[in-house]
């Protein structure tokens, strides 16, 4: 309809004046951050030299810190559940942090397209095509490494689709920031810096009626 394409193109140009402000002045603090002595620049500069460890490793203990939240301040546990926090954060070491540094870089080479152009194609792919797979691979593998296998069929019928809607509405915003003024080699930190709050969700909806 007429008003959808006038609300598209408000939102489009939108993009780009938030991209102008702000996007020059992010990029600059992480060139300057990653060139600090301090433990961020010391960070930044394993990830130049380990990329693929140096993310696994954060993701690990993005994917632990999230899993801890969701015991001790959602579901309210007494004590923490040090086995599932550890099967956790394993799936951040093998799955979450090694698929997210090959996807990204995948992205930006099936998607070379500069501007908001090629942010909003990234996106779409992104959340769509990745993350349908990815939250099915995600659930899979955690109840493969619980020892429920026989349980993926039902949690994916149950969870994939609550899990898909949630994604949009943290990852959309998320990963349009992200895509837009993050540089490359820092897209994956950023996402793990958002993925505290969402592993905190997929904790829960991984043990929900557990």
């Amino acid at each position: 309809t007429r008003v959808g394409q006038m609300a598209a193109a408000w939102i489009r140009c939108a993009m780009r004046v938030t991209a102008r402000r702000h996007g020059a002045a992010f990029r600059k603090f992480c060139s300057k951050a990653a060139k600090s002595s301090g433990p961020i620049g010391w960070y930044l500069k394993q990830l130049e030299k380990r990329p693929i460890i140096t993310k696994s490793l954060t993701s690990m203990v993005i994917n632990g810190c999230g899993d801890a939240l969701c015991q001790l301040g959602v579901e309210k546990r007494d004590s923490l559940d040090v086995k599932r926090t550890g099967k956790f954060s394993l799936i951040g070491l093998v799955l979450v942090g090694p698929t997210l540094h090959f996807w990204f870089g995948s992205l930006f080479s099936l998607i070379p397209t500069p501007g908001t152009k090629g942010v909003l194609m990234r996106l779409l792919i992104d959340q769509t095509v990745f993350a349908s797979i990815f939250n099915a691979t995600f659930f899979s593998a955690l109840l493969t490494l619980e020892g429920k296998p026989n349980e993926i069929k039902s949690k994916l019928s149950k969870e994939w689709w609550p899990a898909m809607q949630a994604n949009w509405k943290l990852w959309i915003p998320a990963n349009f920031i992200n895509f837009s003024f993050v540089p490359l080699r820092f897209q994956v930190l950023f996402a793990n810096g958002v993925a505290v709050i969402w592993n905190v969700y997929l904790s829960l909806a991984s043990h929900r009626n557990d």
